[in-house]
């Protein structure tokens, strides 16, 4: 009986256990992990996750991280970052273990109670009743929460019943209360209620006996984690027995810091080295985890610091150096197979395009490498790779379908044709089919009842007799009425025996009598015909439906008693886009399990819903193949797709079944959060005022499964009429102008399987209303109002009683007032228009100051405003040069006449403007001699004689008594100061410091401004005469080569003519000349003359161009030119450097557009455009052509276009390509300049526009419009 109970509790364990396959998700720094070593995980009771690291703690809802540190600065924040432990008691309490000592978490003030200090605590864990066990270097100790008492339990050489070692790493307790404890010298064990401990086994130093982790399994066997390996013991009352169990060997002498046991058993792991490991409590084998680079959602790192299970099934691995993993133990059930072994066999090659049974319950596989023979059972692959042709050997090309017939033979389908596979020699052979490639591109293949064999292509269907192998072929004819419609996606063959074609046409039935097909398409005007013509899959479930799978999503057909198709469309649930469908295979259940390009989906034919799964689920990555599925004997369902094959049971598929605790994380007004976190948790209500217009709640469903996938309902009772849904993109619900009163805010959750919370949580909300809408101001404005009629009643009587006496009096009275309030008003109004005019004379002034860009004008306008506002007898403009420590005053004047420059030391702090630099701050002055000490201790560096400066026409500067010293600032920096004096004590008012420090601030504008103006127009000149240099040294090059050749053919003929003469004289000294000689001497001469004149002329022609072009090119003179000319003599210099680049240019321009101009400009816009096409059009290839010609637009204005046939310019830099130092050749010879000074010279002094028109790999046309006559003059 008990074997039967075991054997069921197994069953149910692996039934619903998580598969072996595992999809991790990483949380890391980049995340918000305040650092990347995780060395523990807990959960509180709210559902919060809190993280434990080097560097703070982290708590995390499963969108953001909170993190806490240690501060110095506050009492109450953690005592040490460096987190070793954590738990939570039964009351709630979490407790933090660090390298410093021991905190406890306040919920409510997101604070820390500081419980122990300088004792670095590994591990603790509750006593089952108020205490704490914790596990020291130096010991166990025990706390007594509620006296706060600390008992040390230390190891006595003298004491045989004492702890054995003070360095405690772990510490478990068993289901009887004893507390069991690993020490670095083996296992201890504390009876519950207990002080002496009982000791198990060697009780050495060894490495086999350090414990650095301790899980105690439903079995009731403890595990322990070593320095070097894993120990087993089991559990009976107070003892311990050690067991032998067989551990791989790549774990027997690893490091295992960390021990889990999950919710089904199993037992997890995590080792210094390797990674993680699981073991299957079935089977006892063990799996390994470790990380690889190859698969992204593996483990991030081999070295594991902790293991912790959350409430929802998620199983946590914390690491030294990536952060942190998770992964959904209590869902799924799919198993993926990559190109790659790992807890299941590689299969040689990613992309899986068939499936098909082999015997023994083996499966072949086509993959885009080969073919692989795979044991699920045995976890092997044979694989025979198909990258080299074989004799008798697996086709070299793709194999693209699989099939196996009745006598064992495999048939495979590729590209280029179709072969089988002999089941005993192992040799494959061809079957010939039509040399026409479409006909051999075999698509599927299907074994009939009869034992025939049926293979479709992109052009045909073959049957192929399984005796003779004869074949029969129908051609694809769309057409033709009664053939075959088109490529063959799918073949089926229903119950009664008919053969239904999926084609990319529509299905098609054939009929075998009369070999015709029938043919049934999608209708847009027909709701019950297919939902598309591209048929991709046929299913026919016990039932006789037949399941259609499209590119357009799921198809039923229901067939009558006559044959005839009733066609059925399933859409997807949600308003989800239907997806191509790729397989449709059917479980004991009568589900429908359907592949596509979005992963896979399960059916319900009885309630016609869909539940979808993705890669997040633990399928493969990518799509799945059409064709390429196989439901083996036992029920197992195994897919094909780009990134490898998946397989399940249906039946031990399952959702995660746990549903999510729902928080409110945040709530905020005007978008600032005023509560958040757990103190928002506690609360229940909140009290608003009618003020807070504007406030949102944020939510948050704790299940860490899959958060992207967490759904949401909420409602604000007494405001929404229904539940409002949203996603995880939108965790948040935002209320604006409510009525003032009670609501109610309630929120659910779900997890990514639809499991909704059972009760939402809620937050009661109390807007109070405003003074006047509440009872008691209104019963007490009703009797305000009513006593006040009383009282105006009374007073009424009373006046009139005493108006008579009163009433001359008043009169007189108010005679007077009037007088008053006349005099007041005409003096308010004065004060009014005179602020007016202030305002509007500043404002004037400050834009006559700010448009002006010359330093010394805007000074001169400066001081003739300031004094006609005020009494300025002395006026300065002090500039600070910090560099120098210096204030130069380049303008100062004193009663109109002008102060020769000076300046002023800043070392020298007893100085007026000094202060006011140094300070930022206005001086304000108006008897110096009584307020000086406000702002300096003596006045002999400001009313000295010899420190008051000298005017220009040598007179002595009068000594001031009321003063103004006001900061010229720009962006926060000072820059100078202005000065005003004035002889007179009391010379100035508060509005006089105003408006000065108006004017400062639009002097500070205006400085700022004729700067920026000054370097503006330093770096345009630079740019503009650095390019200038650049044109006319490609014009002097190409004019010196051109100029080379004609004087080179002169020299050799002058040397000629040269030797001819030598010749000839000495023939005449010698008395040896003939006619003869004398004749051919002449004609040679002759002959010479004219070809040196030829090339004499074509140089001085070239000289004449050159220097027309480089008169042109060094100025901007204005004057009339012959268009085709002045193109032609700048295309003459430039021809050299074009013919050594390996490319012509052409120009076709008529010779009759003159044009009334600047050609030196014209020219350089010209030399950049080559220049331009020779760096950029024709990279990396020679022969390139640039064609340049013209076109006069009417009476006024001609049209030059500059084209090139080279690689062209990209769409996105053709906006750019005008814009200063914008270049794709930055070090190559391209510094961004000519094109930007190109649209410089045409849209401004050649009066022009231009544009560019280019396609990549065509070529680049610049388009010039000019006027005949531009409309500057002169130069």
């Amino acid at each position: 009986m008990r074997a039967v109970l075991f054997s069921l509790l197994m069953w149910c364990l692996v039934a619903h256990a998580a598969p072996l396959t595992l999809r991790f998700e990483h949380l890391g720094v980049e995340q918000g992990l305040t650092q990347e070593s995780v060395t523990s995980i807990q959960q509180d009771k709210r559902g919060y996750i809190w993280l434990g690291t080097q560097a703070g703690l982290n708590r995390y809802d499963g969108y953001r991280v909170t993190t806490f540190k240690n501060d110095p600065a506050n009492p109450r924040s953690l005592q040490d970052n460096y987190i070793q432990s954590l738990y939570e008691d039964p009351a709630g309490q979490l407790w933090v273990g660090s390298k410093g000592g021991l905190d406890r978490y306040d919920a409510a003030t997101q604070s820390f109670t500081h419980v122990l200090t300088k004792a670095a605590v590994l591990a603790m864990i509750g006593d089952g009743k108020q205490g704490l066990w914790l596990a020291t270097s130096e010991g166990l100790q025990h706390l007594d929460i509620a006296s706060g008492h600390v008992r040390m339990l230390r190891h006595a050489d003298a004491d045989q019943s004492s702890i054995n070692d003070d360095r405690v790493a772990a510490l478990v307790r068993d289901k009887h209360g004893n507390l069991w404890v690993g020490t670095a010298r083996g296992l201890e064990m504390l009876p519950a209620g207990g002080t002496q401990f009982r000791h198990f086994g060697a009780q050495d130093n060894r490495l086999e006996n350090s414990i650095m982790s301790l899980s105690i399994g439903a079995d009731g066997v403890l595990w322990a984690g070593t320095m070097k390996g894993v120990q087993a013991w089991r559990l009976t009352g107070s003892s311990a027995e050690l067991l032998t169990v067989p551990v791989p060997a790549d774990l027997a002498g690893v490091r295992v810091p960390r021990l889990l046991h999950d919710g089904d058993g199993t037992l997890w792991l995590g080792t210094f080295t390797d990674g993680l490991k699981r073991r299957d409590p079935a089977t006892g084998r063990f799996y390994s985890y470790p990380r690889d680079n190859r698969e992204r959602h593996s483990i991030s790192d081999n070295q594991i610091s902790a293991l912790y299970q959350d409430r929802t099934g998620t199983l946590w691995v914390g690491n030294w150096f990536s952060g942190v993993d998770r992964v959904d133990l209590a869902s799924g059930g799919f198993e993926r197979y990559t190109d790659h072994a790992g807890v299941l066999p590689g299969i040689g090659n990613k992309k899986v395009r068939a499936i098909a049974p082999a015997p023994g319950g083996k499966l072949w596989l086509a993959t885009a490498g080969g073919l692989g023979l795979l044991d699920p059972a045995q976890g092997t692959l044979e694989f025979a790779a198909n990258d080299q042709p074989r004799q008798d050997g697996l086709p070299s090309d793709t194999l693209a379908t699989l099939a196996t017939d009745h006598s064992g033979r495999l048939w495979v389908g590729t590209l280029n044709g179709l072969f089988w596979r002999d089941p005993v020699s192992g040799r494959y052979t061809e079957l010939p089919l039509s040399e026409e490639s479409q006909v051999r591109y075999i698509q599927h293949v299907l074994v009939s009842r009869d034992g025939a064999i049926w293979a479709g292509s992109r052009q045909a269907l073959h049957r192929i007799d399984p005796q003779t192998l004869a074949v029969r072929t129908w051609h694809a004819d769309v057409n033709t009425p009664g053939e075959l419609a088109g490529r063959v996606y799918a073949l089926l063959e229903d119950k009664r025996g008919t053969l239904w074609v999926g084609t990319e046409n529509g299905l098609d039935r054939l009929d075998r009598t009369t070999g015709n097909f029938e043919h049934y398409r999608h209708d847009a005007a027909r709701p019950d015909s297919l939902s598309h013509n591209r048929v991709h899959h046929l299913y026919q479930d016990e039932k006789q439906r037949i399941w259609i799978g499209t590119a357009a999503g799921l198809t039923m057909a229901r067939i009558d008693e006559h044959g005839t198709p009733h066609f059925k469309v399933y859409p997807p649930a949600d308003g989800r886009a239907p997806d191509p469908i790729g397989v449709i295979l059917g479980d004991a259940q009568g589900r429908l399990w359907i592949s596509s390009t979005s992963g896979i989906a399960v059916f319900n034919p009885q309630t016609g819903a869909f539940k979808h799964y993705t890669s997040k689920d633990g399928l493969i990555d990518g799509s799945y193949f059409i064709a390429s599925g196989y439901r083996a004997p036992d029920g197992t369902l195994y897919f094909g797709g780009l990134e490898g094959m998946t397989s399940f049971r249906p039946e031990r598929i399952h959702d995660n079944p746990y549903p999510p605790p729902v928080v409110i994380t945040d709530f905020s007004i005007f978008n600032q959060s005023v509560r958040s976190g757990t103190a928002l948790d506690q609360a229940k209500t909140l009290a608003l005022s009618y003020r807070d217009a504007v406030f949102a709640f944020e939510f948050a469903a704790l299940h860490y499964a899959d958060p992207q996938r967490n759904r949401y309902a909420y409602q604000l009772q007494g405001f929404d009429p229904e539940w409002v849904s949203a996603d995880a993109g939108k965790r948040f619900a935002t209320y604006t102008n409510l009525d003032p009163g009670r609501y109610v805010f309630r929120v659910r959750a779900s997890n990514k399987d639809g499991v909704w919370s059972e009760q939402p949580v809620s937050l009661e909300v109390t807007i109070a209303p405003p003074i006047w809408k509440t009872w008691w101001f209104r019963v007490l404005a009703a009797c305000c109002v009513l006593g006040g009629a009383y009282l105006l009643f009374r007073i009424r009587i009373r006046l009139l009683l005493l108006q008579k006496q009163a009433l001359e009096q008043q009169v007189g009275s108010r005679t007077r007032e009037l007088v008053l309030q006349k005099e007041s008003i005409e003096r308010e109004k004065e004060n009014v228009e005179l602020a007016h005019r202030n305002i509007s004379l500043l404002s004037d002034i400050g834009r006559r100051i700010t448009a002006n860009l010359d330093s010394e004008a805007i000074m001169s306008l400066l001081y003739q405003q300031v004094h006609a506002l005020m009494d300025a007898s002395v006026f300065g403009i002090g500039i600070y040069r910090p560099e120098r420590e210096l204030i130069e005053y380049p303008f100062a004047m004193e009663r109109g006449k002008r102060y020769t420059p000076y300046t002023r030391s800043m070392r020298e702090s007893e100085q007026l403007a000094v202060w006011c630099i140094n300070h930022a701050q206005e001086v304000f002055i108006n008897d110096l001699e009584h307020e000086y000490q406000r702002y300096i201790s003596k006045l002999d560096l400001v009313s000295g004689a010899e420190n008051m400066g000298t005017l220009e026409d040598g007179s002595v500067p009068t000594e001031p008594r009321s003063l103004i010293y006001v900061p010229i600032s720009v962006s926060g920096q000072v820059r100078g100061v202005i000065t005003v004096h004035s002889y007179r004590s009391h010379a100035y008012q508060r509005i006089d410091l105003d408006m000065l420090t108006t004017l400062a601030s639009y002097v500070a504008v205006a400085f700022a401004n004729a700067d920026a103006y000054r370097q503006l127009q330093d770096a345009q000149q630079q740019l503009v005469e650095r390019e200038k240099l650049a044109a006319l040294g490609s014009l002097v090059a190409g004019v010196a080569h051109e100029l080379n050749t004609p004087i080179g053919n002169s020299l050799v003929i002058a040397s000629t003519l040269e030797d001819k003469t030598t010749e000839i004289e000495m023939m005449n000294n010698g008395s040896t000349l003939r006619r003869s000689d004398l004749r051919n001497f002449i004609d040679a001469a002759r002959e010479a003359s004219t070809l040196l004149m030829r090339s004499l002329r074509n140089a001085a022609e070239l000289v004449n161009s050159f220097k027309q072009v480089a008169v042109d090119q060094a100025s901007a003179k204005r004057r009339q030119f012959n268009l085709h000319q002045a193109s032609q003599e700048i295309v003459m210099t430039m021809k050299n450097q074009v013919r050594k680049a390996g490319h012509q240019i052409v120009l076709e321009m008529p010779d009759d557009i003159v044009l009334d101009s600047f050609p030196g400009p014209y020219g350089q816009v010209i030399i950049n455009l080559i220049n331009n096409a020779l760096l950029h059009a024709f990279e990396g290839r020679e022969g390139g052509e640039m064609r340049m010609w013209a076109v006069q637009l009417g009476s006024d204005r001609v049209r030059i276009v500059f084209e090139d046939n080279g690689k062209g310019i990209p769409v996105e830099h053709q906006a750019r390509i005008f814009d200063p130092f914008f270049t794709t050749k930055l070090g190559q010879g391209g510094n961004g300049l000519g094109l930007s000074i190109t649209y410089n010279i045409v849209t401004s002094l050649l009066d022009g526009t231009i544009r560019v028109d280019s396609a990549v790999g065509i070529g680049t046309r610049f388009t010039i419009d000019l006027p005949l006559k531009a409309s500057l003059a002169g130069d």
